[in-house]
């Protein structure tokens, strides 16, 4: 999600204002962008004192206060914006990233409504009001304001991102790998796009291509399990032992209770013929995952019987 306001103050215009609350506000502006914040809330008190309805001071004092960790603090500061502003969209905005930071995504969507109700092309609410929607699991609506979004501006990442998640629950795998392409092109860092265009390629059985996707992701998230768990799968499932092995174990390491790790690595050691780690890694899944320990004992059983007929 994303919070607005701009702080961009030049110091040397400081010099010829007045006392007024823009000069205060102005100053806590530049105080903020150079680090200080005890002075910065002094100047913004200040403007507020001298105007009680300067909704772009409530504002950007609840961004501070945001910044110090008091929430509650910024969500006071960015009603009190809205109170005395209706119609000034970033506070609307930024109360809203606030609640979807804590998970509220409901009352985010009743702020970003106000806000696209007063500006039906304000490009950050449709963003965030999307982003809301696919956490309430309502991709419908989702898709929609995210789409509306990169209309406005097509360099939202996150958009194409959310908008590609949603493609793929809804099994439209060519709209989800175009815009999963499209933010691996305003983003080549984005670890995540990597990760999951690497995933629908696997269910599409391209096993070579998803590895090449998934080292990508776990290339740039070294510590990342869910990258080399997948990395090693599609090498396995690619016939890259070698390969499947060594990040078999660097996922099982970077999650110890992985059940999924611990029973890749079974099927990769029973591949190799080695009966006794397959063993040990099988029993070891099952020993972590309740609902599976039937299976993992299965593949247990299946390993000691194919161990028998030599």
């Amino acid at each position: 999600m994303l919070k607005l306001f701009c702080l961009a103050v030049f110091a040397a215009s400081l010099a010829g204002c007045n006392r007024s609350p823009d000069f205060y506000f102005k100053r806590a502006n530049y105080q903020v962008s150079i680090g200080k914040d005890t002075q910065a809330l002094e100047d913004y008190n200040k403007a507020l004192l001298l105007r009680r309805n300067f909704y772009e001071a409530f504002t950007a004092r609840g961004m501070l206060y945001e910044r110090q960790g008091d929430r509650q603090k910024a969500g006071l500061d960015y009603n009190r914006a809205i109170e005395a502003d209706p119609s000034y969209l970033p506070a609307y905005n930024n109360i809203a990233a606030l609640q979807m930071d804590a998970g509220n995504y409901a009352v985010a969507v009743e702020y970003l409504s106000r806000a696209l109700a007063a500006n039906p092309g304000y490009a950050y609410a449709l963003l965030n009001r999307g982003l809301s929607f696919y956490k309430l699991g309502k991709c419908r609506e989702a898709t929609e304001d995210l789409t509306k979004a990169i209309e406005l501006n097509p360099g939202f990442e996150l958009a194409f991102y959310h908008r590609a998640l949603c493609a793929r629950d809804d099994k439209n795998v060519s709209a989800a790998l175009d815009d999963l392409d499209a933010v691996l092109q305003l983003n080549p860092a984005a670890a995540l796009a990597w990760l999951e265009r690497g995933k629908i390629k696997f269910y599409l059985g391209n096993y070579p291509g998803a590895s090449l996707d998934f080292s990508k992701s776990a290339e740039l998230k070294k510590d990342d399990p869910l990258a080399a768990y997948w990395l090693a799968f599609s090498l396995y499932k690619a016939g890259y032992a070698e390969g499947a092995l060594e990040n078999g174990l660097r996922a099982a390491e970077l999650k110890p209770d992985s059940y999924q790790a611990a029973g890749l690595l079974g099927d990769i050691y029973a591949a190799a013929g080695n009966a006794a780690r397959a063993g040990e890694y099988y029993a070891k899944a099952g020993g972590l995952s309740a609902k599976y320990a039937a299976y993992y004992k299965a593949r247990l059983a299946a390993l000691g019987k194919r161990a028998g007929k030599r």
